[in-house]
């Protein structure tokens, strides 16, 4: 064997083969990493979009029985007063004046024991049921004007509600339409 064949059987890499390896090493790791980091950021925005979306179900859910047991509902395009029961999450018995409506950027209802008579009913409670509202529309079925939005004590009672929701980050819920099935006359309680 000659010496030129032994130096090229030894010879190794060049310093710019190295430094070319190590920048495409280099270029493959960066777009591992963006790639995971891109990727965990997903699955926490979809994480987050799914809890927002079971708390509009939960919300709906409660909202549609309230309005199945409740009667005189009163109201315009931004408020809903009826008188109804509770949750039973809440373990309160008997009826109360109900009223959703919108408050800032909140989702918001109130509610009071419901008397008839000289008695002063105690502090009215509230709870935020979403964050984050930016409009609330609320509609009424009454079969001889079809829907409208505001309905008093002199109107028919309402056959529907609809209650429509629209977010700050421009999603929309899909529009609520409950009937209540609570019918008596105004002169009972």
């Amino acid at each position: 064997m000659s010496q030129k064949q032994a130096r090229s059987c030894h010879r190794g890499f060049t310093l710019l083969e190295l430094l070319i390896s190590i920048t495409i090493f280099a270029l493959i790791l960066v777009a591992l990493t963006s790639g995971l980091h891109f990727a965990g950021r997903a699955w926490d925005q979809q994480q987050q979009r799914d809890v927002r979306q079971g708390d509009v179900n939960a919300v709906q859910n409660v909202l549609r029985h309230m309005i199945a047991s409740g009667r005189k509902f009163e109201g315009d395009q931004v408020t809903l007063k009826f008188v109804g029961t509770l949750p039973a999450a809440l373990e309160r018995g008997g009826l109360f004046d109900i009223k959703l409506a919108l408050a800032e950027d909140r989702l918001v209802l109130s509610w009071q024991p419901h008397f008839k008579g000289p008695t002063i009913p105690s502090g009215q409670n509230k709870a935020d049921l979403l964050k984050g509202v930016a409009g609330l529309d609320v509609g009424y079925y009454v079969a001889e004007n079809g829907w409208q939005t505001v309905l008093d004590g002199k109107s028919k009672p309402a056959e529907l509600v609809s209650i429509g929701l629209r977010f700050d980050d421009g999603r929309v819920w899909p529009d609520l339409v409950a009937a209540p099935m609570i019918r008596e006359d105004s002169s009972k309680d």
